[in-house]
């Protein structure tokens, strides 16, 4: 019987060509995962992670990371995110969007930044 936990990591986005944070949160979270996998397997859990690119309809969701399918931002325990004006997704749909925004510990970020992304997955598991 395999006795180990699975860590289910999911990175949603748009684009992660002309969206810059997109392509910061792809970098941070893709980085985190690979620094933290073996501590991880060590300790018995399994990393799945897991990019998913969304359509324009699913826009709201992008550059967002679930982990075991709860928002990262239920996870570190504040609700912190917010929407602001994003030029890279708003050239890809030929309109104004808004992307998601974070404040974490105090500061403002396009992305998710790797402390987040690492204090996540430490309450995960």
């Amino acid at each position: 019987m395999d006795m180990t936990k699975k860590l289910h990591i999911e990175f949603r986005y748009f684009d992660r060509k002309t969206c810059s944070r997109c392509k910061a949160t792809d970098k941070n979270v893709e980085k985190t995962v690979q620094e933290l996998r073996k501590a991880l397997q060590e300790s018995g859990v399994s990393v799945i992670f897991k990019a998913t690119k969304l359509p324009a309809k699913k826009l709201a969701q992008s550059n967002s990371i679930l982990i075991n399918g709860e928002d990262i931002e239920n996870l570190v325990g504040k609700k912190s995110m917010r929407s602001t004006a994003c030029f890279g997704c708003s050239k890809l749909v030929r309109g104004s969007c808004v992307c998601r925004a974070y404040t974490y510990r105090g500061k403002r970020y396009r992305y998710v930044p790797k402390a987040m992304i690492r204090e996540a997955i430490r309450r995960a598991t």
